[in-house]
């Protein structure tokens, strides 16, 4: 039995169109409850399910570059159960991000691999997404159509993931071509032109790839590497002399920073908010000094000049409401310019990998209870279940992480919070507590650079009754991450449950 009974109930919302001869609106069509605008293909490009199983399909329609500023996708959501679905807030933008028409499928993004960029819709200037307008209900034994206009990324951009927030990713889609003409936006037949002079400015954001060890994190923003070494590590505890492990830790940044071709190092002391700032600003001074004494005799290239600065605790990138959180504040930041990544093959992956019609995952791989997530430790269930249902490359070497959770106890689990990372440095209740594991390192969940939003679903946005997974009821969640290309097999760890191990990376 999947999640068929978590139905949000029906949130149909009569939006007008909006003034300014931004749009005109139409007579509602009776002919088809459709808000897509023209009918795609019948055969979709892609199908996946829903998160709730595969009784609601989404089928990836058509992706068109419709000219060179505006991408048109569109999907079709079919349901065959016997009731209707409605996603409610589900597809709605992120709340921190700066898109303001929470009434529209604006969370729905692109991701450009090839520039490590994440595109959401378009916007007029008056804040109305250039997308389906309105919060879908799709009725029983039907199906729905829904559109979004997008930025369009460089003409050399051939190929795009499709994130839709309620479902696994649309891997490697192949942009179309498609004569441009207006989209309907509205339940009552609204229009809106992809090419309007009058949109807003394109939401496109860089991505950061998290990396983890047991002494340091690295932020890669495509441009810059952003390393935090951990001051539990480096340092004894108020004191700012190096420690034995330290050593390793800063040989492998000396080591990155050679192989940088910028010459400029910051270094940045920071502390949590124990104490006062007459021990923490002074502490986390020393120690940036420190490292970069160290840095300085480690690394081999000339002309590189240190720069230093304590910030104590004014500057957390996470809680402080929480051990985790202040351990992750507990930090010196190294920041340098990011080193050339080697050439890698852009070939794109085997067709045989592709989901298949009926959007029905296989399993790869599975792991029973674990210990649980620290927010609901009392209340974890003991007889649940991870299957992993995908662990899949796309050209540009972004991985798909889809999971399925089963709970066979009467005790429900609760996925939100075995998904998401409490300490703070994600924005977003989502899938952000994932991990992809190899040797010692530990592949964290894509995000936003600018707004720190996973790459994965809108769990703060969903109806709680569908992530509160009920004795023999199953949900399936998904996040995006970025491996190098020699990892060929890791182990998936999803709080909560114990680490899947030796999987494949398709």
């Amino acid at each position: 039995m999947v999640k068929t009974g978590a139905v949000v109930a029906a949130m149909t919302l009569a939006l007008a169109a909006c003034g300014g001869g931004e749009e005109k609106k139409a007579p509602p069509k009776k002919t088809s409850p459709s808000s897509g605008g023209a009918p795609a293909a019948n055969t979709p490009l892609q199908t996946r399910p829903l998160a709730v199983g595969s009784s609601v399909l989404v089928d990836l329609m058509a992706l068109d570059r419709v000219s060179p500023k505006a991408v048109v996708a569109r999907w079709r959501i079919r349901n065959t159960m016997d009731s209707e679905y409605s996603f409610g807030p589900a597809l709605k933008s992120p709340w921190n991000s700066p898109k303001v028409d929470s009434n529209a499928v604006s969370g729905i993004s692109l991701l450009d691999g090839k520039n490590a960029k994440r595109y959401f819709p378009m916007e007029y200037n008056n804040g109305r997404c250039l997308c389906t307008r309105e919060w879908p209900t799709v009725p029983a034994k039907a199906s729905k159509d829904l559109v979004a206009v997008f930025p369009a990324p460089p003409a050399d951009v051939t190929h795009m993931d499709a994130l839709f927030p309620s479902a696994p990713p649309f891997l490697d889609v192949q942009l179309g071509s498609r004569p441009v003409e207006p989209v309907v936006v509205d339940s009552g037949g609204g229009k809106a032109d992809p090419n309007t002079l009058k949109a807003g400015e394109p939401q496109v954001f860089p991505l950061t790839e998290q990396v983890d060890d047991d002494s340091k994190a690295q932020d890669d923003d495509g441009n810059n590497l952003r390393v935090r070494l951990s001051t539990d590590v480096l340092f004894a505890l108020n004191k700012a002399d190096l420690t034995p492990k330290a050593q390793s830790a800063l040989k492998d940044v000396a080591a990155k920073i050679d192989q940088s071709a910028g010459n400029t190092v910051q270094i940045d002391g920071h502390t949590d908010n124990s104490g006062n700032d007459a021990i923490n600003n002074p502490l986390s001074d020393r120690r940036a000094q420190t490292v970069k004494a160290a840095l300085q005799r480690l690394v081999t290239r000339q002309g590189v000049e240190y720069r230093t600065k304590g910030h104590g605790s004014r500057e957390p990138i996470a809680t402080n409401e929480n051990a985790e959180g202040r351990r992750v504040n507990r930090r010196v930041t190294v920041q340098f310019t990011k080193p050339k990544p080697p050439a890698t093959s852009s070939a794109a992956p085997p067709t045989s990998q592709a989901p298949t019609a009926d959007g029905k995952l296989p399993v790869i791989g599975t792991a029973r209870s674990g210990n649980p997530p620290w927010i609901v430790k009392n209340d974890w269930p003991t007889n649940a279940e991870v299957r992993i249902n995908e662990l899949r490359r796309d050209r540009h070497g972004y991985v798909s992480l889809v999971w399925t959770i089963r709970n066979d106890d009467a005790k429900a689990l609760n996925a939100w919070s075995s998904s998401y990372d409490h300490s703070g440095i994600y924005a977003e209740a989502s899938t952000s507590a994932a991990a992809i594991v190899s040797g010692q390192l530990r592949y964290r969940a894509l995000r936003d650079s600018e707004h720190r939003v996973t790459l994965g679903p809108n769990l703060i946005s969903t109806d709680q009754k569908e992530y509160m997974v009920e004795k023999g009821e199953e949900y399936t969640l998904w996040a995006m991450f970025k491996l190098p290309p020699e990892v060929k097999t890791a182990n998936v760890h999803i709080p909560g449950f114990l680490q899947v191990q030796n999987l494949p990376v398709g």
